[in-house]
């Protein structure tokens, strides 16, 4: 039954195979979750990670529409939405939503200093990323996002060293993209 397809959905997700297993959580919906904005996130960030975008959004916009004060939904329809560079004004109501509801939690508020960065706002975004990376000092994507402002402030040194600390605990699919970025920075030395 419904628990069984959740656990098959969950296992295939945990072993990288996005699309099958969102498969599974949309049975898990159809089985009766309809009204569980849970299993809207998980089927929709499953289509997310699997590259189905175009099948994601409305799972995900089901998700907020069922719990619109629910954080976790919140933040990641924002993000999602925000790092395609999709309708950056909208993910960042969302997103200023959630920090409002949960604002101790660092990765939203890294996820809302982010968007205010992507809509080309840096000095808004600065003070929340450093707050996150000051609580998460080990996290790497919020270092390489801190890095990513300072640099677009012209915080060049500062940039750097934000680089090179968040390519210390970065997953290896993310260093060598990293490094890029440090790089470039010593051949501008300003």
């Amino acid at each position: 039954g419904s628990a069984d397809f959740q656990v098959y959905g969950d296992q295939l997700v945990a072993a990288g195979r996005f699309a099958d297993g969102a498969r599974y959580y949309r049975r898990v919906i159809d089985a009766g979750a309809g009204d569980n904005w849970g299993a809207w996130l998980q089927y929709g960030g499953a289509l997310n990670e699997a590259g189905d975008w175009a099948a994601a959004l409305p799972a995900l916009e089901k998700a907020v529409a069922l719990a619109p004060a629910e954080p976790l939904a919140l933040n990641y329809l924002g993000y999602a939405m925000a790092e395609r560079g999709e309708n950056i004004a909208a993910s960042t109501t969302l997103l200023a939503r959630a920090s409002a509801l949960k604002p101790d939690d660092l990765s939203i508020l890294d996820s809302l200093g982010w968007a205010y960065y992507l809509g080309g706002d840096p000095r808004r975004a600065l003070p929340l990323i450093e707050r996150a990376a000051q609580g998460q000092p080990t996290n790497s994507e919020i270092g390489e996002h801190l890095g990513d402002i300072y640099w677009a402030l012209g915080r060049r040194y500062e940039a750097r060293y934000a680089w090179r600390a968040a390519a210390l605990t970065a997953d290896t699919s993310d260093t060598s993209r990293i490094a890029e970025k440090i790089a470039r920075g010593l051949k501008t030395r300003r």
